[in-house]
């Protein structure tokens, strides 16, 4: 299969891919375990040969995924893509939309079991889990208590252990500590920023002009998908959850493998070594000059990086439980 570039991407979104989406792609809510609506795209194709669940990272929706979910369609893969509470057109959001909070990573874990037990296990159809960045802390999370669901599951870029910026352990139980007495976990966290609407490439996780221009454009036009800043509770939660899921990480018993980004300003590699010390048996896939969004990298990089993902998901769906 032909993969796009960096000259042809946008022509192909705005047409051949947009009429899919029109035709073929469909969208709708379930409630989960506290009433929060998540809203879900999904597409089956005719004599689809499994169905990928797709968990998204921090800011995400479901723009940002029309070229993957474009080619596993393509692929012969049906997918299903939840927007996790908070994100996109899913409820779970701040009075400040821009804003990202969560009380607990079980939360979302807790929607995403609802969104398999109620969706996604009505399907016959061999099951696959694709996870970006934070859906990568989530998957795993996931896979810890219900490793049976997915035959075989993608890390790409996983948030197994954040870069705290400098600061030292001690600070962060104090800033914790702070945040908890002062009734500040719904505020705007150290380092973050709340939308202004200013385009700023070069400091993102994308190395596509193209790609990045796209799903900015799509932030501008709808304030839904402008979740831009995490919260103090989001951090916290976020730290909280990166340090259960690597305790338990030996619970995992899904076929994975993982994709890691060589130039992630995001995503601590002392992560990555300590998963794969748990679960050596964990297939790695390096992208050394790739910034955290390996599927928005360079044209060479992409490439390569859908070829390696194609190969995984094709064996993954033949694997037995």
């Amino acid at each position: 299969m032909e993969f796009l570039g960096e000259e042809d991407y946008r022509a192909a979104m705005d047409g051949p891919c947009r009429i899919w989406r029109e035709r073929c792609v469909k969208q709708d809510f379930f409630t989960s375990f506290d009433g929060t609506k998540i809203h879900y795209y999904y597409a089956i194709p005719e004599n689809a040969s499994a169905v990928i669940v797709l968990f998204h990272g921090f800011c995400e929706f479901y723009g940002k995924y029309h070229e993957m979910t474009w080619y596993f369609y393509r692929r012969g893969f049906g997918f299903y893509f939840p927007e996790m509470r908070g994100h996109g057109l899913s409820g779970g959001k701040l009075k400040e939309n821009d804003l990202v909070h969560v009380d607990r990573y079980d939360d979302y874990v807790s929607d995403m079991k609802g969104f398999y037990d109620q969706i996604v296990s009505k399907s016959r159809l061999p099951k696959l889990l694709f996870a970006h960045s934070m859906g990568g802390a989530v998957a795993s999370l996931y896979l810890e208590q219900y490793s049976g669901d997915f035959r075989g599951a993608v890390l790409s870029s996983p948030m197994l252990k954040l870069k705290t910026k400098g600061y030292t352990p001690g600070q962060i139980r104090m800033i914790r500590f702070l945040v908890t007495l002062l009734h500040r976990k719904k505020k705007l966290s150290a380092g973050q920023n709340r939308f202004d609407g200013v385009n700023i490439f070069e400091k993102s996780s994308c190395q596509s002009r193209a790609r990045y221009d796209y799903m900015f454009e799509m932030r501008l036009a709808d304030e839904h998908y402008q979740t831009y800043g995490a919260t103090f509770g989001w951090s916290i939660a976020s730290l909280e959850a990166t340090d259960r899921l690597m305790k338990h990480a030996g619970a995992i018993r899904t076929d994975l493998a993982v994709f890691m980004a060589g130039e992630d300003h995001l995503i601590d590699p002392s992560g990555y070594r300590e998963f794969f010390r748990i679960l050596p048996e964990t297939r790695i896939y390096d992208f050394p000059t790739s910034r955290h969004e390996i599927f928005n990298a360079s044209t060479e990089v992409r490439r390569d990086y859908y070829t390696k993902l194609f190969g995984e998901l094709d064996a993954m769906k033949e694997v037995r439980q």
